[in-house]
């Protein structure tokens, strides 16, 4: 999970790096547990929009391909989305632990396996 964070997180970093965005939406950088959203300014040019297409993956709570879709959001892409299917998303009080998730980005999980 961590790995794939990591890799949202570098490729988006390199994309707004190529469209001279970087500078302008510097992603979230503060607490990475939270649930973040890019917000546009009016003076600048608008952050850069992208979808997320999973193909053929299962798309249970807590897959990988949800970490690299929190890496590419914290990195500064504007994906729409919500934060239902992510690591720590409670669906009997329908939230968001951002302890759990912050935990398994960091490979908290892995830590206490090993």
């Amino acid at each position: 999970y961590a790995a794939t964070y990591a890799t949202g997180l570098l490729c988006a970093r390199r994309l707004l790096t190529k469209y001279d965005l970087a500078e302008t939406y510097e992603g979230n950088t503060d607490n990475i547990g939270d649930d973040y959203n890019v917000q546009a300014d009016k003076d600048e040019r608008q952050p850069f929009k992208c979808f997320l297409d999973v193909g053929l993956v299962r798309t249970s709570t807590g897959s990988r391909v949800f970490a690299a879709l929190k890496g590419a959001v914290d990195g500064g892409l504007n994906i729409p989305h919500n934060d239902k299917r992510y690591a720590g998303y409670d669906l009997q009080d329908k939230s968001l632990d951002p302890e759990v998730l912050e935990r398994y980005i960091k490979g908290g999980v892995v830590a206490e396996y090993a």
